[in-house]
């Protein structure tokens, strides 16, 4: 077993021990899905990705909500917490590259977010008695372009806070307004057309409409697809020029 596989084994470790962490992941989805759900079951399915009450923007805002907090909450406040326990700085010393750590965190958050969108396509399955996603190559894309986006906004938060507590202030400031902005709480079609324009291609709105495009069967909007990817590139490079192991 390598350097890299056992950092892995042990983040995995202590991601599980933490039924916060678990509950974000497994719990919260499922439950939304639930409370919100189950009166619409034995609705039609609807075409248009985005608006409250379809079918196919519930999993799709539940699965955001899931991978928003792994990459907002867990992954920043995680590495905060190493760099004020100096666990960084005492990998540069060793054999082990401090980078290592950060691709062990990364690896353990991603496979997490991939078991939540498994859990929550199955529940909408079985448990709403939905169709699973109709575009499946359409939403793999979608979810990994999503995932790329805030895991790499989520990195640039840990390379700008000083402190584990300030990474936690950061993450909840981030979050709510990007939710707010995808249509969590607003259908985006009752907001001013500006605001509605800027919430499609947010990190978590255009998350959303593509996900629930391709649950519908759909092509996820190439437009939405490509800010995903731009803004995952441009995250990444930034947060690679300014990460401070100490």
């Amino acid at each position: 077993m390598n350097a890299l596989s056992k950092l892995v084994a042990v983040e995995a470790k202590l991601f599980l021990r933490e039924p916060v962490s678990l509950f974000f992941v497994f719990a919260l989805p499922l439950g939304l899905m639930l409370v919100f759900g189950l009166p619409q079951r034995g609705a039609p399915q609807a075409a248009t990705p985005g608006q409250h009450g379809e079918q196919t923007f519930l999993p799709s805002i539940a699965l955001s909500l899931t991978i928003g907090m792994l990459a907002l909450f867990t992954l920043p406040m995680a590495l905060g917490i190493y760099r004020e326990r100096k666990v960084l700085r005492r990998l540069a010393t060793t054999p082990v590259s401090p980078a290592l750590l950060l691709i062990a965190q990364v690896v353990v958050n991603l496979a997490m977010g991939v078991a939540g969108a498994v859990v929550t396509a199955v529940g909408v399955r079985f448990l709403l008695d939905q169709p699973a996603p109709a575009n499946v190559p359409g939403f793999v894309l979608a979810f990994l372009l999503g995932v790329a986006c805030l895991f790499a906004i989520g990195l640039l938060i840990a390379a700008l806070a000083p402190s584990a507590r300030s990474a936690q202030s950061i993450g909840p400031t981030l979050f709510f307004p990007l939710l707010f902005l995808a249509g969590a709480w607003l259908p985006r079609d009752q907001m001013p057309t500006v605001l509605a324009r800027i919430g499609e291609y947010s990190p978590l709105g255009a998350t959303v409409d593509t996900l629930s495009a391709a649950w519908a069967g759909q092509s996820p909007s190439v437009s939405q697809l490509l800010v995903l990817a731009g803004t995952a590139i441009l995250g990444c490079l930034l947060a690679t020029r300014l990460f401070r192991w100490e």
